[in-house]
């Protein structure tokens, strides 16, 4: 018996359909990742850093184990993934404070001198 990668994918954007769209079982993974980082950013405003990562994967996870029900797989033991999704959610991060920062000195170049 496979395993099929088409259906998680499927699962996985049906949970997520208002995130960009990216192809296959990666893409819905990358969108949950995503959507999880938004959620708790908006959530735990004043949380440590460390805390706000924890919740972001246990929030994946929790879409994981949906996709898991319904494809029949254990995604949740798998240490590759776990950590893979780890490591997506350190870039995410990343990625949203590059792009904060930028934002703040575009916005003081446009502001003029001082």
């Amino acid at each position: 018996m496979g395993f099929s990668w088409k259906k998680l994918g499927g699962v996985l954007k049906g949970l997520l359909p208002f995130v960009p769209i990216v192809g296959g079982p990666v893409g819905a993974i990358l969108k949950a990742v995503s959507t999880s980082v938004l959620v708790i950013e908006d959530l735990l405003v004043n949380q440590p850093g460390s805390t706000k990562r924890q919740r972001a994967m246990d929030l994946v996870g929790t879409l994981l184990v949906v996709a898991e029900d319904a494809t029949g797989k254990d995604l949740m033991t798998n240490e590759t993934l776990t950590e893979a999704v780890g490591a997506v959610i350190d870039a995410e991060v990343s990625l949203r404070n590059a792009h904060a920062a930028l934002a703040a000195v575009v916005e003081d170049l446009q502001s003029g001198p001082s």
